[in-house]
């Protein structure tokens, strides 16, 4: 029934202080130690308490409640020994009890984001508890043949009594077998409840399991664990060991989700990136993508000192009156400048009936250019050898970028010189029939 009040405490206690916006952990562990004995003997012994450790097994389940309290319902398997080794003594007295503790810890986690940081790989703890505790204990009073033992002044054991009518230095002498034989009782109860006292280090191993290493101190309320009560203290004992623990999480919700798509993305560095290298950082920039040597206002929008719509760094002619009407270059648009248009227009439409006479059809220079092709075959030489010799300005005109001017992409450029959809001059016209001839 102890057992059920615990368990129910376990589960009921963090609901009381758990914070809603905290996630619950539950971890199962499992652990072995060393257990020593303090108590009566321990004054009347040269023995140290370390001599006459013991093992013990240990497993707990733990739950995490905010951010820095937890309670873990805790067991104890184990054993708790002591023999005195003292001149003085009368009886050189022994026992062996074979112990369960369960109860319930209260831990305080360091490992808080106050004190220090939750993912730390390493964080102490503290606990404290209130426990439930048996014990059985035994005493090694005989030996293997059932010779009860005898403890004389010169320091060895034999089958009779020092002080015996019958006995002499030829008394057979005898040895402790440490066989704990002989029950020992009294008018005591073998349960009473412990307050156990802990100081430990976790060790995160993974994200799911994780190390401690711990030494407690149990305080028992009972006397008579050794079968012997001197003085008005009651016994204690320590242990101290090593437990593994795996962690049980909650699935992650749809937040913590989205944020893991973005846990190894720089935003601090995205905010400060500037990929148009005008001095104003992505997120303020209105204008993105402006050339390098522009200069731009704190919008990150080219200047425009005439207010013509026409960037300073394209405008030609920077000191347009206001209200005139530009061209794409900034340039006012007057009569002349129309005239001149129109008479270089007339210029370009004559110069291509003369280049493209009507003997040089599209299919003539078809022709011309699939022997362009078939030579380079011939001589192995590839296009993309050929085209890293074309002018930078007739580069546009390659489409296919195959290092060879076709009849198509030649007819393209002239087209889309009449329909203004490149900017292309006569010039630039001129010098594109003559490279696809050197081709």
């Amino acid at each position: 029934m102890k057992f059920e009040i615990l368990f129910l405490l376990l589960l009921f206690i963090p609901s009381l202080f758990a914070q809603e916006n905290e996630k619950d952990l539950l971890s199962i562990g499992a652990g072995v130690g060393v257990a020593g004995y303090n108590g009566d003997l321990i004054g009347n012994s040269n023995e140290s308490i370390l001599s006459n450790t013991k093992t013990y097994y240990n497993f707990g389940l733990e739950r995490r409640f905010g951010k820095i309290l937890g309670i873990e319902l805790a067991g104890l398997l184990g054993q708790l020994s002591y023999n005195e080794n003292a001149l003085d003594s009368i009886s050189y007295r022994n026992f062996e009890a074979d112990i369960q503790q369960f109860g319930v810890n209260f831990i305080f986690n360091f490992d808080n984001d106050v004190t220090m940081k939750k993912q730390s790989p390493f964080s102490p703890y503290i606990a404290a508890g209130f426990q439930f505790f048996s014990f059985k204990s035994a005493a090694d009073l005989v030996d293997k043949d059932g010779n009860s033992y005898h403890y004389w002044d010169d320091g060895s054991i034999r089958i009779l009594a020092q002080d015996s009518p019958d006995a002499s230095y030829n008394t057979p002498i005898t040895k402790r077998d440490y066989n704990f034989e002989t029950p020992l009782s009294g008018s005591y109860s073998n349960s009473t409840f412990s307050i156990p006292a802990t100081l430990g280090l976790k060790w995160k191993i993974t994200d799911r399991f994780q190390g401690r290493i711990y030494g407690t101190y149990n305080f028992l309320m009972s006397d008579y664990i050794d079968n012997v009560s001197e003085d008005d203290k009651n016994d204690s004992y320590f242990n101290g060991g090593f437990s593994l623990h795996y962690i049980l999480r909650k699935g992650k919700t749809k937040e913590e989700k989205d944020k893991n798509i973005y846990k190894d993305i720089d935003f601090k560095k995205i905010n400060r990136s500037d990929r148009d290298k005008d001095g104003v950082v992505d997120l303020k920039d209105e204008c993105q993508g402006t050339p390098w040597n522009a200069k731009v206002d704190k919008r990150g929008c080219p200047l425009d000192g005439d207010k013509d719509g026409v960037p300073d760094y394209k405008d030609q002619q920077l000191d347009t009156p206001e209200g005139m009407n530009v061209d794409e270059i900034g340039q006012a648009i007057t009569d002349s400048l129309i005239q001149a248009r129109i008479e270089e227009k007339n210029r370009i439409v004559t110069e291509r009936k003369t280049t493209f006479s009507e003997e040089a059809t599209t299919e003539t220079l078809d022709n011309i250019f699939a022997d362009i092709k078939q030579r380079l075959a011939d001589s192995n030489i590839s296009s993309k050898e050929i085209g890293e010799n074309m002018p930078e300005n007739l580069k546009a005109v390659d489409t296919d970028a195959d290092g060879l001017i076709s009849t198509q992409e030649m007819q393209d450029a002239f087209d889309g010189f009449f329909e203004g959809t490149n900017s292309f001059s006569v010039k630039d016209l001129h010098k594109l029939v003559d490279y696809f001839f050197e081709q």
